[in-house]
């Protein structure tokens, strides 16, 4: 259900593109998507999706242990414990009022492209990035192949990363006419063209915000943006207003308070040392 993923390089100065070096960290993908890996994962598990969890009440302690979560305005379910995989204003509020005040501390958040100057490296919060992505399908051959599978990129500062999608899940004897490639803008980017992600459909800053990642893209990629917006067949553009953390909490892979059973966990924890109880 996994894979390695190879082929990931760097595109620098003048949009050249170099392969990583060996013994770097290890990729991995899932086999038909990384919904593959979810799916493996959840077996024989019950799993309730598309459930809105309110900040405000929508998880409640119940004394002598448990926990209460409201489903729905008519449902409310109990369970013995509470973890929470989401960073941001929101997994703050919604551990504002609960007795764990430790596990609600390392939930504060605040949103820049950079670490505050001076200090401990995030003052006792931790940093979050607002970065926008970009599906785009366009036929194959447009965008060059020397850009390789995947490439974080240095030569252009609207953009960080771009990814060949058709190459990453490339099917033997099966011969693709269109590919998709996924480009994920820079935080100095996100943060000057930030707006309201649940309104963002359809509106000129959409529109806006794809002219300038595709004008960015083909100067990345050596080509011109005439002859790369010409030959898009389709777009969809991704708002990520809590995205990559610049800054890490080293206690542990998670945090977990025993007491009230409610743990956090996410890609701002430094795995490598066993998580305080």
């Amino acid at each position: 259900f996994v894979r390695p993923w190879s082929g990931l390089g760097v595109l620098g100065e003048g949009g050249a593109f170099m392969p990583a070096p060996e013994g770097g960290a290890p990729r991995y993908i899932g086999v038909g998507g990384m919904g593959t890996i979810a799916e493996q994962l959840a077996g024989g598990l019950d799993i309730r999706q598309d459930i809105w969890v309110s900040p405000n009440g929508g998880i409640r302690f119940v004394s002598g242990g448990g926990w209460l979560l409201q489903e729905s305005r008519e449902v409310e379910r109990a369970f013995d414990a509470i973890v929470i995989a989401h960073n941001g204003k929101c997994a703050e509020r919604l551990t504002s009022t609960q007795p764990a005040l430790d596990v609600h501390a390392l939930l504060r958040a605040r949103f820049a492209p950079a670490l505050p100057k001076g200090g401990d490296g995030g003052g006792g919060r931790f940093t979050l990035n607002s970065m926008y992505s970009l599906l785009v399908e366009v036929p194959v051959g447009t965008l060059p192949s020397s850009l390789g599978v995947a490439a974080f990129v240095e030569c252009e500062p609207a953009l960080r990363f771009l990814s060949n999608n058709g190459a990453k899940h490339a099917e033997p004897g099966k011969p693709r006419e269109t590919e998709v490639w996924t480009v994920l803008s820079s935080g100095q980017f996100g943060k000057k063209h930030k707006a309201p992600q649940e309104f963002l459909s359809g509106t000129p800053k959409e529109e806006e915000v794809v002219s300038l990642m595709l004008a960015a893209l083909a100067r990345a990629a050596g080509c011109t943006e005439d002859s790369l917006s010409s030959a898009v067949i389709a777009t969809k553009l991704q708002l990520w207003g809590a995205a990559l953390p610049l800054n890490c909490w080293s206690g542990g892979a998670c945090a977990f308070n025993a007491r009230y059973r409610i743990g956090v966990c996410g890609d701002w924890f430094r795995a490598g040392d066993s998580p305080p109880s």
